[in-house]
């Protein structure tokens, strides 16, 4: 692999709470593999050739905003749900999650059609749910992850293709106790969770890279990665 290609979509619309930090953390795991890179910037109107990229990273925005970019994306409908079939690398991170359901209600009560990846629906409900989340990525059950959770909309039927198993913290309800958050599904990677993820879990950003360059992986010094999440679950448990 020469270089990897990342494409960024909706840079300028979707992108709360520092989450493209974790596209940060990627690059500079391909930096330690001796991997070179390039990331695309893709918004409204724009008409992406997604064979041409390896990765594709959507994060979260206002509410407002994701319904813009559920319009836009709906044309690009089918070109994404090949793309995810052909093992392209995603990550979709917060409200993003709810571009890929059937569909997503609005604060208005209008409905937004999804691209139908996974057939749950989404609702915005206006109220702030918040919840740290402890939990195990379902590809390294071993694991402990943490996540932080911040939103103001939620996910029905989600009941396939679960990312983690959830031990403590909400899943993808508004109650604690529920089991499952997130969908990974081929190389999609699906989650409410925040901060941004990947920094945060060594384990988790591995795993993706090791899906985005195959053979070319190799591991590289990640310890302070893993004593800062060692002491931030010390903290949460």
């Amino acid at each position: 692999m020469s270089k990897v290609n990342i494409l960024w979509m909706y840079d300028d619309l979707l992108d709360l709470y520092g989450d493209w930090g974790n596209l940060l953390a990627v690059t500079k795991g391909l930096d330690a593999m001796g991997i070179s890179w390039e990331i695309d910037h893709k918004s409204l109107g724009d008409q992406p050739d997604f064979s041409r990229y390896q990765m594709v990273y959507i994060g979260p925005g206002k509410a407002r905003s994701l319904a813009e970019a559920a319009k836009d994306l709906a044309g690009k409908k089918q070109a994404v749900l090949d793309a995810v079939e052909s093992g392209v690398v995603f990550l979709a991170t917060g409200n993003s999650r709810l571009l890929f359901g059937k569909s997503f209600t609005d604060a208005g009560g209008q409905q937004i059609p999804g691209i139908g990846l996974f057939d749950y629906t989404g609702e915005e409900t206006g109220n702030v749910f918040i919840s740290d989340v402890l939990a195990h990525p379902v590809f390294a059950p071993e694991t402990a992850s943490y996540g932080f959770i911040n939103r103001t909309a939620h996910i029905h039927g989600n009941d396939r293709d679960p990312l983690f198993t959830v031990v403590k913290g909400a899943g993808d309800g508004e109650t604690a106790g529920e089991s499952h958050e997130g969908n990974l599904y081929r190389n999609f990677f699906g989650t409410w969770q925040l901060g941004p993820l990947l920094v945060k879990n060594p384990e988790i950003l591995k795993e993706l890279l090791r899906r985005l360059v195959g053979e070319e992986y190799r591991d590289w010094n990640t310890t302070a990665e893993e004593l800062a999440l060692k002491l931030t679950l010390n903290e949460i448990q």
